[in-house]
């Protein structure tokens, strides 16, 4: 691996989102996931809370104060918290289902209905009782908190009469021994009495009912609350989806990033063509050649002018590969090749995808006959070669033919006020058992410099880079290429592309992207110049619209210039590097 890849391995490895337009662009990029799963998770929660039974939930609250008879009176907390225990006691619990009243029950069906707490902020205990009908929670809350409030007294109660029964016996002891009631040890216990029977009482009244269940409120189901807190959670879940993908995705997802792995300047930008026409396999600068998708390729064109005239050099032959079939490479060259022969210059299209040609299904046609018969010596160039008139409003025709040449000038419109150019067009032709030997030929290298001589311009559409070696091949016999790759190529195929590309004899002049998303201030200026545009040619249409451009389309008559035959390739010949 070469310095090269190693960096641009590093560096998109560690590719990771660093500022807030990065992740807002990640949310946008898999908005479908953000969208989708919060509402899935919606009316599934929505769903599910609709269909469970009605529960309804009563509440009562009983007073519990502390009693100086009691050992844990010191600590009010731990006290509270040792009530709540004792009213869950599966003993209460047998006498809350045999009270009066209460549906039959179990005391474990009690207790698994039911629920107490102590108040964080006063000596009180909440006791909620739940049941699908709203009676039955109010009289079994009511039951539970009246036989708490008995339990606990006949509890506390209980220990004083003990502690009475033993005093009592203590004092009758104490009058059979001495026989007097003056006693200092009987006057004690005549004390001790009294405070028991006092602690006795207030026992009574410590622990009582404060608010006895008047309704229950419905708790179950609630589908407004189940539907807001799933979307929520669904929103959640969804962001961490969305970000677990982009960790696991592989393809690139901006231009500078696959501007830095090919270490090529980006030429254009070709957003995907309308649906109507890549159902009908048509080419947008021939259906819709004035529309906002066609200008992209007008901008490609003049990029691709600028690039030549930057580096000084007469680029005339230049090859389109790509790094995968299906990424748009054939559909952009071609759509390229009728912008560059709508500017008023010579332009040769040719179809070097001996693999999978593709040209003449958008540009009608046999493929047959086509380059490999004219670099065998089957057919002629002339007869072989289709000249195809482009009219200004759009539209393809081919030109008539007399002893085998076209009927054009030589700026290709034929001095036609209604013309916009011709494109020059050689199909694959009959494909030979041996692609790859076949473009490696000296009769293809001299044919391609034929017609380098004879145009121009020379567009080749070639094979994918990565799958084939004819681009590698084909590379020494065109003077650049273009590389055609897609919106959301995956990096080690892009690896692989720039591996590739250094093994190309021809310059790299840059990348084209395809399905690029129309974003940004361009595309909505646009997009309102083209709807504009489409109103002004509807309204003035046939003469109208020649005289709404002031007849600066019509070019004036050249002198006709035939086309030249190729050279037959001789043994020693060799191509021109």
């Amino acid at each position: 691996m070469t310095p090269k890849d190693e960096t641009f391995l590093t560096e998109t490895s560690g590719h990771r989102p660093a500022t807030l337009a990065d992740y807002l662009a990640i949310l946008r990029r898999r908005k479908w996931i953000i969208i989708i799963v919060p509402v899935v998770a919606a009316l599934v929660a929505l769903q599910y809370s609709s269909s469970q039974s009605s529960v309804y939930q009563a509440r009562a609250q009983v007073l519990v104060q502390r009693s100086d008879f009691e050992d844990s009176a010191s600590d009010p907390e731990r006290y509270l918290t040792t009530q709540a225990q004792i009213a869950r006691s599966r003993d209460l619990a047998a006498r809350v289902a045999e009270a009066e009243g209460v549906p039959p029950m179990t005391a474990d069906e009690v207790l698994a209905v039911s629920s107490v707490t102590a108040d964080s902020e006063a000596d009180l205990l909440n006791i909620s009782v739940s049941s699908g009908d709203p009676g039955d929670a109010v009289v079994l809350a009511n039951a539970y908190a009246d036989e708490f409030t008995r339990y606990k007294i006949e509890r506390v109660t209980g220990r004083i009469d003990e502690e009475l029964r033993a005093v009592k016996k203590g004092q009758a002891a104490l009058l059979k021994k001495s026989g007097g009631t003056l006693s200092v040890a009987f006057q004690t216990f005549v004390q001790r009495q009294a405070e028991l029977e006092l602690a006795k009482v207030k026992a009574a009244s410590n622990t009582q009912v404060l608010a006895k269940a008047t309704g229950a409120a419905k708790i179950q189901p609630r589908p407004r609350r189940a539907f807001l807190l799933a979307e929520l959670l669904g929103a959640v879940f969804a962001l961490g989806l969305v970000f677990l993908a982009e960790a696991l995705d592989r393809r690139v997802r901006t231009e500078d990033e696959i501007a830095q792995g090919l270490q090529l300047p980006l030429l254009g930008r070709v957003s995907e063509p309308p649906a109507s026409l890549q159902k009908s396999k048509e080419l947008v600068m021939l259906a819709e050649p004035m529309g906002v998708h066609a200008e992209a390729f007008r901008k490609l064109r003049g990029t691709l002018e600028f690039v030549s005239f930057q580096h000084q050099a007469a680029y005339r032959t230049i090859m389109f590969t790509s790094a995968a079939p299906r990424e748009g490479k054939s559909t952009t060259i071609a759509n390229l090749a009728i912008a560059i022969a709508r500017s008023g210059r010579r332009v040769a299209l040719i179809d070097l995808d001996l693999r999978r040609p593709s040209l003449h299904t958008f540009l009608g046609g046999s493929p047959e006959p086509g380059l490999t018969d004219v670099a065998v010596g089957r057919e002629p160039l002339a007869r072989a070669m289709r000249h195809l008139s482009l009219p200004t409003g759009g539209g393809l025709e081919t030109k008539v033919e007399r002893n085998g040449r076209p009927e054009v000038s030589s700026d290709g419109s034929d001095g036609h006020p209604d013309l916009d150019g011709v494109l020059h067009f050689l199909p694959c032709g009959t494909i030979p058992p041996a692609a790859g030997e076949f473009v490696a030929s000296e009769r293809v290298a001299a044919l391609l410099n034929h017609l380098r001589e004879a145009f121009d311009v020379v567009l080749i559409d070639a094979p994918p880079l990565t799958v084939v070696g004819d681009a590698m091949t084909l590379s020494a016999a065109v003077d650049a290429i273009v590389v055609v790759t897609p919106f959301g190529i995956e990096r080690p195929l892009l690896q692989a592309v720039a591996r590739e590309l250094q093994n190309c004899r021809a310059a790299a002049l840059g990348f084209v992207l395809t399905g690029a998303p129309d974003t940004g201030t361009y595309a909505y200026g646009y997009h309102s110049y083209d709807r504009d545009h489409r109103r002004r040619a509807r309204s003035a249409g046939g003469r109208g619209r020649q005289a709404l451009f002031g007849g600066w389309l019509r070019k004036p008559p050249r002198e006709k210039r035939t086309m030249p035959q190729p050279p037959a390739a001789t043994p020693g010949a060799r191509p021109r590097p």
